[in-house]
């Protein structure tokens, strides 16, 4: 009797070993696993980007053929350029909308302002423009209040060479996606994804890569051939 009490005892305590290490497993796998929701945001962001530097890249070689005008609807970016190959392969979705529509950059500025608590305010163009930076320039310190002795502070913000609210029939100079919750990474030094405008004013061209690099011609000194080491010549 006091053998099979014991056997029963072993049989609970392995149990209850591999049901706590069943736990810890579930515990860890779940931590180790990213949500389905974060990855697909991540995905999503990753395609914006993708897409977002496409269009970009479209718009920039229009310019280049239609002497610096930017094209008023997108369906001019799917026309064929002087190499016979459209400027936009497709017309891309914007992957963070349901209907896959963007929101358009127009001709102007925007203001925006930063105030105390961190929150940005969207001004008309030109507003309080004078004493805020440029785009991409660093912002100015200090809030909206005043210093102590009734100094007023500089505001902090940027100005945006572009308006914000563009629509079809206007030169549309670039795309963005309106949406106003944290990305999963910086892009155009920012984690807001509202705040990633894929224009030419904007976005720099890449540079080609050159897959066949030649070296350097030697250094010649004069007519008479190439220079000796050390700037000598020959006697």
């Amino acid at each position: 009797m006091a053998r099979q009490d014991t056997r029963s005892g072993e049989a609970g305590a392995t149990f209850l070993t591999i049901l706590v290490v069943l736990i810890v497993l579930a515990v860890a796998l779940m931590m180790a696993v990213e949500p389905l929701s974060t990855v697909m945001q991540r995905e999503k962001e990753e395609e914006l980007v993708f897409r977002g530097e496409e269009i970009c890249e479209a718009i920039r070689n229009y310019q280049k053929e239609h002497g610096g005008a930017f094209p008023p609807e997108m369906k001019e970016l799917l026309k064929k350029g002087q190499n016979k190959v459209p400027y936009l392969r497709r017309l891309y979705k914007n992957p963070f909308d349901p209907e896959g529509k963007w929101h358009y950059l127009a001709p102007g500025s925007t203001t925006v302002l930063i105030k105390d608590d961190g929150s940005k305010e969207i001004l008309p163009a030109g507003a309080a423009g004078q004493s805020l930076p440029a785009f991409g320039s660093a912002g100015q310190q200090g809030g909206f209040g005043s210093q102590p002795g009734g100094s007023q502070q500089p505001p902090k913000g940027k100005i945006l060479p572009f308006n914000l609210e563009g629509k079809e029939g206007l030169p549309i100079l670039g795309v963005y996606a309106k949406w106003h919750k944290p990305a999963f990474r910086k892009y155009l030094e920012s984690n807001e994804i509202s705040e990633w405008y894929f224009s030419p004013l904007v976005i720099q061209p890449k540079a080609p890569i050159n897959l066949n690099p030649q070296p350097p011609p030697p250094k010649t000194d004069g007519p008479g051939g190439p220079a000796k080491p050390g700037g000598m010549d020959d006697d």
